[in-house]
């Protein structure tokens, strides 16, 4: 018997894999192009000091699983551009 869809929603069986309908990961990688867009950001100081101690907190939570001491390197950035931002605040 066939199955009837009765929304409108985006069913995940439907989707091309890779295409734009794709839907996003759960492992999404922060990555030092976006540590620095929220350092160059026009946004006020304080928000993208939030925005870069959350991303911290991100990679600490996800550190313990870094088989490689990838998330190191990224967690020194991210220090390295609060320590800039708060010299300026």
């Amino acid at each position: 018997m066939p199955v009837r869809k009765h929304s409108s929603d985006i069913d995940p069986v439907d989707v091309q894999i890779g295409g734009d309908a794709d839907l996003d990961g759960i492992a999404q990688t922060i990555t030092s192009d976006d540590i620095d867009a929220v350092l160059m950001s026009p946004a006020p100081v304080a928000e993208r000091l939030e925005s870069l101690k959350a991303m911290r907190d991100e990679l600490e939570a996800r550190s313990h699983a870094d088989r490689g001491n990838e998330m190191q390197p990224l967690i020194s950035q991210i220090d390295g551009g609060i320590a800039l931002l708060s010299m300026g605040a």
